[in-house]
């Protein structure tokens, strides 16, 4: 019996020891407090209509864009919108522009503007940059733009361009998609 309490004894001992070693066992910690969040928007299940892509790929020639002065991508192209009486139809434009800086500035923003109807409806910089006054074609400028609650028929689209201190275009494609809800 008394060889038993020193085993008890021993391995009471050796687990004290362990448990001291790893420390006391962790709660699960507590989720994080959300403070000032915006309610999530509920998804909306969009189906594709219509993809209208324009490009210069293959053979892209160089051109200028002014300092301030907006360049048009592509043509105004003629899309359709499908929806319902009653309904709209969601555009997206995903459009790319490889540029060259010509200007003297390290940040030189660029900027890809959807246009709808003539109107603009997305035009913040969207990049830009690259070598000042550099040989190559380093610095490129991306876009996704969305027009939402555009009526049913017809419409044109049009990607254009402008350059905070002065670049050269090369190559750039506007993919546009029509969807409705």
């Amino acid at each position: 019996m008394k060889k038993m309490w020193i085993v008890l004894c021993v391995l009471a001992m050796v687990s004290l020891s362990a448990w001291a070693q790893t420390g006391a066992p962790e709660k699960a910690p507590a989720p994080p407090s959300v403070q000032n969040v915006v309610p999530p928007v509920a998804a909306v299940n969009h189906i594709i209509k219509a993809t209208y892509i324009n490009t210069c790929l293959p053979s892209c020639p160089v051109f200028a864009i002014g300092a301030g002065a907006i360049v048009p991508l592509d043509a105004v192209t003629t899309i359709n919108c499908p929806a319902p009486i009653g309904k709209t139809c969601t555009i997206t434009d995903d459009a790319w522009l490889e540029l060259q800086n010509t200007s003297a500035t390290t940040n030189n923003p660029e900027t890809l503007e959807l246009f709808v109807d003539g109107v603009l409806i997305d035009g913040y910089y969207d990049g830009g940059g690259g070598t000042p006054g550099g040989f190559f074609f380093d610095a490129l400028a991306e876009k996704t733009a969305v027009a939402t609650t555009v009526s049913r028929g017809l419409h044109t689209v049009q990607t254009q361009t402008d350059s905070l201190d002065g670049a050269n275009g090369a190559a750039w494609t506007a993919t546009y998609r029509v969807y409705v809800p």
